[in-house]
């Protein structure tokens, strides 16, 4: 087991949240925090719909731009 530090601030909000989602120690609460923080974020696979490359990538860059 290890001590760490933290400020009466960041106590009260542990305190807050264990008490919110009924979880019975402070390890619980970081526990959870890091669970849904490292959550593997949604694909965006799809997000452009049928569109080819060619319409996606057309009119992103003026030929002007262009070294």
């Amino acid at each position: 087991m290890t001590t760490i530090q933290i400020t009466d601030s960041t106590r009260q909000t542990l305190k807050q949240l264990k008490k919110n989602l009924d979880l019975p120690t402070y390890e619980d609460v970081i526990q959870w925090m890091l669970k849904k923080s490292l959550k593997q974020k949604k694909s965006m696979y799809g997000a452009l719909g049928t569109k080819s490359m060619e319409e996606v990538l057309e009119g992103l860059r003026d030929e002007e731009d262009r070294m």
